[in-house]
């Protein structure tokens, strides 16, 4: 799927979820869903992430970018011993090391990535920023689950698994899909303000 489709899909998933919750986190669940419908994909120096994020879009300058991020949390977490330091070092690690539909885009990874946001959000008593990210991350893998190309489920093993139902990205389906998706937040962007 392309970025912009995931976004689509992303801001979808957390409009549903912020319906009927207050206002004040109403906001923070859609930028979050959004986001986490990313987050996998900073595997890849191109990736609408890290348009944003690189000065290099080439995959060395990714795995450095990423990994000096994780060192600088394994310093504060050195210094302050915060665990949370610790974590988001792991995150940034696994980030940097991370090919392509590879870590990022498994059953592994989203679990110790979800542990992690969990434990960091848990803490500033932010559940429902986890699910939200949670939610993004995981739509993200069940849409390229669906792609010609699937995804490495089961990292390390290097086998990628796609969907016996494939949607070709190239196919125009990949825009009914944003399209749809677009649509629905419409919908419920009404919805809000009626």
């Amino acid at each position: 799927m392309t970025g912009k489709t995931h976004i689509a899909i992303g801001v979808a998933a957390g409009l549903t979820m912020a319906y009927d919750k207050p206002i004040n986190e109403q906001l923070i669940i859609i930028i979050a869903s959004s986001l986490g419908s990313l987050i996998p994909d900073l595997d890849h120096p191109k990736s609408k992430l890290n348009q944003k994020l690189l000065f290099l879009k080439n995959e060395l300058y990714r795995v450095v970018f990423f990994i000096s991020i994780a060192s600088i949390f394994l310093y504060l977490y050195m210094d302050k011993k915060n665990t949370t330091y610790a974590l988001l070092s792991l995150i940034f690690l696994f980030i940097g090391i991370s090919t392509h539909r590879g870590f990022t885009h498994s059953i592994m990874g989203f679990l110790i990535f979800a542990y992690i946001i969990k434990t960091i959000t848990t803490q500033y008593n932010l559940d429902y920023l986890y699910q939200s990210i949670s939610l993004g991350y995981l739509l993200h893998l069940v849409a390229d689950f669906l792609t010609p190309k699937g995804v490495k489920l089961f990292y390390p093993l290097n086998v990628n698994i796609a969907s016996p139902i494939i949607i070709n990205p190239k196919s125009g389906i990949d825009s009914v899909i944003f399209t749809l998706a677009s649509i629905y937040s419409i919908i419920l962007l009404f919805k809000f303000i009626m």
